[in-house]
């Protein structure tokens, strides 16, 4: 039997992936790179504390995918100070028949990597006054905030936005990514992000049961973070996680933020090429734009014919909305801004929706 039979591969995956799981050391150590080998495969592996402690010097590493060929496997060891492992393997790992795909390996791989992304849209979702419900109606609650983001998510994937959810529970609600990376995927994730808005304020105009669509607050903002999965032993992933500059921003935004009211950071992103880069508002317009474009987007059987997703402020000489920046100063001293946002949807028939709150709003609190 060779290894291009499904069973011969399995087989020779699941030697692969026992391997890992026993220099991962239970998450102690991170594995920062791999190549093929003669014999089998190449790694570089370093305890994880040494790898955040010092990770201004290391910060190459962190780059996304892990497969180093040539002398980068080299390069990434010197500048660790480790010597690469090799390790045997039954089944070669190469692209002919009988090896085990490198793609299959990398996926794999990735697994057992600590990895850092410069520039990531990431949500937070909090439910109001969470602590104070029933344990019935917390489940309920997030029960109805899942389902939306799972409907949230197929539609926009629908409509031909790159999106796929990733997300940890913060307890009385979640963190929420696109596991996609780039500006196309931070842009499509805000749309998204518009689209479960909708969603949710018609599950709140229609729900039978109040206390199961919870009153909810969000921030969105763009930044930094680590990072990293939970492998099991059986060889299935136990979640991601990620945790960094972007998600102490919203962590602490949240603190601040009213009831239905939507926060976006002030951050700056590069457009990819060159030295340009967009801010919030900027990112904003774009945002806006790839709305406009959708088309036949339909809730609750009715298709919604404009959204308006915009930063709210006072009005300028003109009569027009000015966004209007807010310094908030955390619990430790440091001075986060942000600004108010606001999201309208008009749909072909009924009443508009409504998300997030006023300018004026702000000014009576």
């Amino acid at each position: 039997m060779t290894a291009d039979h499904p069973l011969a591969e399995s087989t020779a995956l699941r030697q692969l992936h026992t391997i890992l799981f026993d220099l991962w050391r239970f998450g102690s150590n991170a594995l920062v790179g791999w190549r093929p080998s003669r014999l089998g495969i190449e790694i570089i592996t370093l305890p994880k504390v040494r790898l955040f402690t010092d990770h201004g010097r290391h910060l190459p590493v962190f780059a996304e995918g892990s497969l180093m060929e040539g002398g980068k496997l080299d390069e990434a060891a010197r500048l660790l100070e480790v010597q690469p492992v090799e390790l045997r393997l039954e089944t070669p790992i190469g692209p002919g028949p009988g090896e085990i795909a490198p793609a299959l390996v990398e996926r794999m791989f990735r697994l057992f990597t600590v990895s850092k992304t410069q520039h990531r849209a990431v949500l937070l979702l909090d439910i109001v006054g969470f602590s104070k419900a029933s344990p019935e109606d917390q489940a309920a609650q997030l029960t109805t905030l899942e389902f939306s983001l799972n409907l949230a998510e197929e539609m926009a994937r629908g409509h031909g936005l790159g999106v796929s959810f990733g997300r940890t529970t913060t307890g009385d609600g979640f963190y929420v990514w696109n596991e996609r990376s780039g500006l196309r995927a931070d842009i499509d994730f805000f749309c998204a992000v518009a689209i479960f808005q909708i969603l949710f304020a018609a599950l709140r105009r229609t729900a039978t049961t109040a206390a199961a669509v919870p009153v909810l607050r969000l921030c969105l903002s763009i930044g930094s973070h680590f990072l990293y999965h939970q492998p099991r032993k059986d060889g299935s992933d136990g979640g991601a996680f990620i945790v960094g500059d972007v998600t102490i921003k919203v962590a602490r935004l949240i603190g601040t933020a009213a009831p239905d009211q939507m926060l976006v950071g002030d951050f700056e992103r590069p457009l990819g090429l060159g030295h340009k880069s967009c801010n919030t508002e900027t990112f904003l317009s774009a945002v806006s734009e790839r709305l406009a474009s959708l088309k036949e987007l339909r809730v609750l059987g009715y298709r919604i014919d404009r959204i308006s997703f915009y930063l709210t402020g006072p009005r300028d000489a003109e009569g027009r909305h000015a966004p209007m920046l807010i310094r908030i100063t955390d619990k430790h001293g440091f001075e986060h801004g942000c600004y108010n946002a606001k999201l309208n949807a008009f749909a072909e028939q009924g009443e508009p929706y409504y998300c997030g709150l006023q300018h004026t709003d702000l000014e009576t609190r």
